[in-house]
C-alpha cells in the first residue's frame, strides 16, 4: 500500500462534467478559496517559518536550555501552520517538488534518519549552508529532518557549545523552509499567473477552463489529503494488531506532534470545504451529503483529540488505539462520501484514484 502511495500521490483523478455545466459550483470558487483559505494559511506558514529561523539562529548564537525550548516551540508552531498548507497538493506546492522538500513522507525505509545521522557524523559543511543543503536529498532538508535535529538522539547538545554543527545544520533547514514558504506565497500572489488562472478560469486557459475545473482541483486535493492522512500517517503506525503497532512509524513522534499535525490537517480540510462554498449551491440532498462528510471529519478530529498518550506509545495502547482506529474509519468514510456522492452532487465525475489498492 505505502509503495502505491509514493508512486501515485497527487494523481487522484476528478474531471468536470463539461466546461461550465456543474450547477453546484460557485462562479467565484477560486477567489473564495484564495481569500478565505490559501492567503491566511500561507501567511501563517510564512510567519511560522520565519520565526523558526529566528529562534534557531538565536539558539546557535547563544546555546542554552531556554533558547532550545524557544526553538522547539517555534517548530511546533510551524507544524501547526504546515497542516492546512499541506492540503493544497496542486499548483505551487507541487512544483519543483516543494512538498517533498518540506515534508518527505512516507519514509518507509527511515531514509531521513540514516542520512541525517550520516551528515552529523561527517560534519558535512554543505548541509550547514542553506543554498548547498538545497542541492542534497530532500530527505535531509525538511521538517522530519529538522525534528530529529531538535528532538532526536544528541539534541541536548544544542543547548551547549558542542552542538555548533548540529545547530548550524538546523539553521540551514529552517532558512530553506522560510524560503520555500515565501516562494509558495509568491506563486499564489494576486499578481501571479497561477492565481489568475485559479481565480479567473477561462476557455483559453491552459490550467483551468471553468469554475468546474477549479472545483475539480479542490476535490482532488481533498481526496488526496484524506487518503494520505489515513494511509501514510496513521495506518503504518497502527499496524494490523496491537502487537504490530509501532508509534515510531508515525510522523513527528519524537516531538509528540503527530496528533497536532493531524488535527491541523483535518481542520484544514473542514475549512477548505467551507471556503469552496459548496453548501451555498447544493440542494437539500446535496447538503445532506456534505454534512455527512463533515460529520466524519469532525468525529475523526474529536477522536484523535481524545488521545492523551505520547504518540510513540499511543498506537499500541488499548484505549488510545481505539480512538485512532475510529478516526481511520471515519476518514475512510469521509473519502468515500467525497468520491462517490459529494463529487457527483457538485457535478463532477471521479475517475481512478491511484492511491487506492488494486
Amino acid at each position: 500500500m505505502l509503495k502505491r502511495i509514493v508512486i501515485g500521490l497527487g494523481v487522484v483523478c476528478c474531471t468536470p462534467a463539461m466546461a461550465q455545466d456543474a450547477a453546484h459550483v460557485p462562479a467565484d470558487i477560486g477567489s473564495r478559496v484564495v481569500k478565505q483559505y490559501v492567503e491566511p494559511g500561507l501567511a501563517a506558514f510564512t510567519k511560522a517559518t520565519a520565526e523558526l529561523e529566528n529562534k534557531i539562529t538565536a539558539l546557535c548564537a547563544a546555546p542554552a536550555e531556554p533558547a532550545l525550548r524557544d526553538a522547539r516551540s517555534a517548530f511546533a508552531e510551524t507544524i501547526g501552520a504546515w497542516g492546512p498548507v499541506s492540503i493544497l497538493r496542486f499548483g505551487p506546492l507541487t512544483q519543483e517538488s516543494r512538498f517533498e522538500h518540506i515534508f518527505f513522507w512516507p519514509d518507509i525505509r527511515s531514509v531521513t534518519l540514516r542520512q541525517v545521522q550520516g551528515l552529523l557524523a561527517q560534519r558535512d559543511e554543505q548541509a550547514a549552508t542553506p543554498m548547498e543543503l538545497r542541492e542534497k536529498s530532500v530527505a535531509v532538508q525538511g521538517l522530519p529532518a529538522l525534528e530529529f535535529l531538535l528532538y532526536g538522539a544528541g539534541s541536548e547538545e544544542l543547548a551547549l557549545k558542542g552542538g555548533d554543527y548540529r545547530c548550524r545544520y538546523a539553521g540551514a533547514i529552517a532558512a530553506n523552509l522560510a524560503q520555500l514558504a515565501g516562494e509558495i506565497a509568491a506563486a499564489w500572489d494576486q499578481d501571479s499567473p497561477f492565481n489568475a488562472a485559479f481565480t479567473r478560469p477561462s476557455a483559453d486557459s491552459a490550467l483551468y477552463r471553468s469554475p468546474s475545473e477549479v472545483a475539480s482541483e479542490i476535490v482532488k486535493a481533498l481526496g488526496t489529503s484524506l487518503q494520505f492522512t489515513r494511509d501514510a500517517e496513521l495506518l503504518p503506525a497502527l499496524g494490523d494488531s496491537m502487537e504490530k503497532a509501532n508509534g515510531r512509524r508515525a510522523p513527528f513522534w519524537r516531538s509528540n506532534l503527530t496528533f497536532a499535525l493531524l488535527d491541523a490537517q483535518l481542520e484544514g480540510m473542514i475549512e477548505l470545504l467551507g471556503a469552496a462554498g459548496f453548501d451555498e449551491e447544493l440542494d437539500d440532498d446535496g447538503r445532506a451529503i456534505l454534512d455527512t462528510m463533515l460529520f466524519d471529519l469532525k468525529h475523526a478530529q474529536n477522536a484523535l483529540a481524545e488521545v492523551n498518550t505520547p504518540a510513540e506509545a499511543a498506537f499500541g495502547g488499548e484505549e488510545a488505539r481505539g480512538s485512532i482506529a475510529y478516526a481511520a474509519v471515519a476518514l475512510q468514510g469521509a473519502n468515500r462520501t467525497l468520491g462517490e456522492q459529494l463529487s457527483a452532487a457538485i457535478g463532477l465525475t471521479m475517475g481512478f484514484n491511484a492511491l487506492d489498492g488494486d
